[in-house]
């Protein structure tokens, strides 16, 4: 939403973040545990590698599926207009996949645990 925000201050910017948070919470975090299931007797880069593939796999299943499904969408396919907003959804869940992966990998990240867990041990 920041992306598009950036690109083209509007109420549409703000509609699409209405439409995305409920996506992230449903379907984001199920697909980052799952992520972290997957990769987790993997080690160093490679772990990172492939959990940003499982994200952005899992971010083109979440469009691609109903477009295969639906028999309606399937001419849409041909289409070159309405083609368009597909992959406008298409890279926009890649965007977000791509954002909420770097976000998870961030704060997995064995020096922010650590900046936390002093911020924690605070007494005020």
């Amino acid at each position: 939403m920041i992306i598009y925000f950036v690109i083209e201050q509007t109420g549409f910017v703000i509609i699409i973040g209405m439409f995305l948070l409920p996506i992230l919470l449903f379907y984001g975090i199920p697909a980052s545990i799952f992520s972290d299931y997957v990769t987790k007797k993997s080690k160093g880069m490679y772990r990172g590698f492939l959990a940003l593939l499982v994200h952005l796999l899992l971010a083109c299943l979440f469009v691609l599926i109903p477009i295969i499904i639906s028999e309606e969408e399937r001419e849409i396919l041909f289409s070159d207009f309405k083609s368009s907003f597909i992959y406008f959804f298409l890279i926009t869940s890649i965007l977000s996949s791509s954002l909420f992966w770097c976000i998870d990998e961030f704060l997995k990240n064995k020096r922010v645990k650590d900046i936390g867990q002093k911020i924690g041990d605070l007494k005020i």
